[in-house]
């Protein structure tokens, strides 16, 4: 069925569906530009994710020596001594430390060394300071922890650089040993690595021997620690960060082997450890809380021997510092000072737990499908939904992004919601203006559309309705039919005119009638008016509803006969036909000229049962089915069982009487039902015996007792073979 939306359904679809379509790929331009704002977002609700997860308990391998404020009060402010920092290696050793890795960069010689400060004072004050007496191994710190370093399992230090303006040439410390699976046509390890262009190693004299680990972490934009590099490229080596490289010498692992996709790499392995990294070699690190989450002692207390040797053994300790003024203090989701070697014990700590939080190869992928996919639920939502459920729906369909990215961060895998979120939301900023003005515009069309046929509050209630009004439906309707009597011949003594002004006269209080009682003006018919009740809104009375607008009908008329005979010389007669049953409602016509209408054999009967008024001298005339949904609101007389050209069903007609006249004519109507009886039974003379009398004495019906005298005659004249008491008509 035509609809006047001003486009049809499948234009309409296509209307909104671009928008959203244009929605969905700006919303994946920004996710393949990661614009700074958007990239801080995202880092916040992966903060949010990591602090409000449940995460496994920490092991306690992974330990951190803490050269705190104690350390410092005890034994003198920093760089202490090499001698000191040999000692307390050898002590950790001896405890039963599996590896010692220290986060101290020792690029430069100890300057308390007896040997260097002797040079220095004979090139500064001419004077030579004997150390005849002392031993020649404590002569040079840096060789006493270099002996040191050499015969325990330690791993040191090392600072990658990365501006070329500001580093300089150095020697290359000895590369992490490894081995690569790189796949036919897939970047190496080297080719997608972070690149350092320099390194302050350690000195020569300690690196010979001792493997070394990049100390750097990556912070983001704004500061905080969330993922740690674990390998970098410095010429044409790899090497491992100090976590790795101190995990590798724990347990005994001389070599590590690298993974690698077709974006790049994708895993570290080693010993039993299968460690998943980005392209670059970066590890998101999942933290378990603020600092101290990890096993702390102080340098000090182990110097001095006062932690049990059980709490070191098989350990991997990590030797850093910890007090403000040495500087090494990150940033975390969990804490702001967090000290910079605790994130070292952390790395190890996932490894150890198998413990990640991973964005999975084929996270871009994902992430744009499900951009994509979200677009299109939130615009078909918007789309074929009122807009007052526009912010549930919202909420509901972020919720759902949230709920889903977070059940994934559980499993240990971060598929950021935050561009779902997004695209949901700017689906909903670019069709709500679209929804709301097509709203608008149906309401307005709606209005115009539906005031000429019903009363105003009406037009209201159907532009709250949900869904299209428009749409063709079947429905159980009260139809109405009015005619005015013998208007041919009246409107011949009218000039052209008159006949107009007559009509409008006529029309004005019939269709306020119609409306008052909550009916629906179809359509005029030359001088004849339909009307319905019980669409396009529900109206349960519906049948009640259509009579009492026919009675009033007779009653306006009757007001308004002196007027219009004094105006223009006549008085008009009207009969109405009324019957109830299915029809089919909507829209019908062109796409350009609509009307709203019903259509079906209720609407014929209604019209033809408007004709049955004339020949039974009624003013109202209703079906039986009509008259068995009314109440005692009004007196049906039975007129006749008919049957009607063109229909094979006979139906049963009453004329329609206020409850006063039927009580004023209460002997009357008893005395035509038993005509009627003896008439339905076949006594056709007995039947005109009694209608002749009704003629006689009551004028005012006198056509419908003539209409049944003159019938009993005649079927007394020749009587049928076979009769059922149906009266059958074949003319309209």
């Amino acid at each position: 069925m035509p609809r006047p939306s001003g486009h049809p359904p499948l234009r309409r679809a296509v209307l909104t569906l671009l928008p959203s379509l244009a929605v969905c790929a700006l919303l994946l331009t920004l996710y393949l530009l990661q614009p700074p704002l958007l990239r801080q977002l995202d880092n916040e609700i992966y903060d949010l994710f990591l602090t409000s997860r449940q995460a496994p308990p920490p092991s306690d391998v992974p330990v951190v020596v803490d050269i705190d404020e104690k350390s410092l009060t005890a034994y003198g402010q920093w760089p202490w001594p090499r001698y000191l920092l040999a000692r307390l290696i050898e002590t950790l050793t001896q405890n039963g430390a599996a590896c010692v890795a220290l986060d101290i960069l020792l690029a430069e010689p100890d300057r308390s060394s007896p040997d260097l400060l002797r040079r220095r004072l004979r090139k500064d004050f001419g004077v030579e300071l004997d150390l005849g007496k002392l031993p020649p191994e404590l002569a040079d710190n840096d060789v006493l922890l270099a002996e040191t370093l050499a015969r325990n399992p330690v791993v040191l230090g090392v600072f990658m650089q990365f501006d070329p303006y500001k580093s300089l040439p150095s020697p290359l410390p000895r590369p992490t040993g490894l081995a690569e699976q790189t796949p036919a046509g897939a970047p190496t390890p080297r080719e997608t690595v972070m690149r350092a262009v320099s390194a302050l190693p350690p000195l020569a004299v300690f690196s010979r021997e001792t493997p070394v680990g990049a100390i750097n972490v990556a912070p983001s934009n704004d500061g905080v620690v969330r993922e740690v590099p674990l390998l970098y490229r410095l010429g044409d080596n790899i090497y491992a960060n100090l976590s790795l490289r101190a995990l590798m010498r724990g347990l005994d692992a001389g070599t590590m082997i690298l993974r690698s996709g077709p974006e790049g790499l994708t895993e570290i392995r080693v010993g039993p450890y299968r460690i998943p990294v980005s392209a670059q070699g970066l590890m998101r690190v999942p933290f378990k809380g603020p600092r101290g989450v990890y096993p702390y002692y102080s340098a000090a207390d182990i110097l001095e021997r006062r932690v049990p040797p059980e709490q070191l053994e098989g350990r991997i300790v990590f030797v850093g510092t910890s007090a403000a003024g040495l500087q090494d203090i990150r940033a975390t989701p969990f804490d702001a000072v967090y000290p910079g070697v605790e994130v070292h014990t952390a790395v190890v700590d996932a490894i150890l737990n198998n413990d990640y939080i991973a964005r999975p190869d084929y996270t871009p992928g994902i992430q744009a499908l499900v951009i994509l996919l979200a677009g299109l639920a939130a615009a078909a939502v918007f789309n074929f939904t009122r807009a007052f459920i526009y912010g549930p729906a919202c909420l509901l369909l972020a919720g759902c992004a949230l709920w889903g990215s977070g059940h994934l961060f559980a499993q240990g895998q971060f598929i950021s919601p935050l561009y779902v979120i997004l695209t949901i939301l700017a689906q909903g900023l670019c069709i709500l203006p679209v929804r709301f003005w097509q709203e608008e515009k149906q309401k307005r069309m709606l209005r115009q559309a539906f005031s000429r046929y019903v009363a105003p509050e009406v037009v209201a209630r159907i532009a709250a309705r949900e869904g299209d009004i428009f749409a063709g439906e079947e429905r159980e309707v009260s139809v109405l039919f009015t005619d005015v009597r013998g208007f041919t011949g009246l409107s011949e003594k009218l000039a052209p005119q008159q006949v107009v002004m007559l009509l409008n006269r006529y029309f004005t209080p019939m269709t306020a009638c119609v409306r008052d009682s909550g009916g629906t003006l179809d359509k005029f018919i030359g001088d004849a008016i339909m009307a319905f009740w019980n669409a396009p809104l529900d109206v349960p009375d519906h049948a009640r509803r259509a009579v009492t607008a026919a009675v009033r009908m007779q009653h306006l008329l009757r007001e308004l006969n002196p007027a219009l005979e004094k105006e223009f010389g006549v008085r008009l007669r009207i009969g109405a036909g009324l019957h109830c049953g299915p029809v089919y409602v909507g829209n019908m016509g062109s796409e350009d000229l609509l009307d709203y209408t019903c259509i079906g054999d209720t609407v014929n009967l209604a019209s033809r049962l408007e004709g049955m008024c004339a020949k039974y001298g009624a003013e109202v005339v209703v079906s039986g089915d009509m008259a068995a949904r009314c109440d005692a609101a009004f007196y049906f007389r039975a007129l006749d069982s008919i049957r009607v050209k063109g229909k094979s069903r006979p139906v049963s007609i009453f004329s329609v009487h206020e409850p006063e006249e039927a009580r004023r004519r209460e002997a009357e109507f008893a005395s035509t039902a038993e005509a009627l009886r003896l008439y339905a039974q076949g006594d056709f003379a007995e039947a005109g015996r009694l209608f002749d009398g009704l003629r006689e004495s009551f004028r005012e019906s006198t056509v419908f007792y003539e209409l049944y005298s003159s019938r009993c005659a005649a079927l007394c004249a020749d009587p049928p073979e076979v009769w059922d008491g149906i009266w059958t008509f074949n003319s309209k």
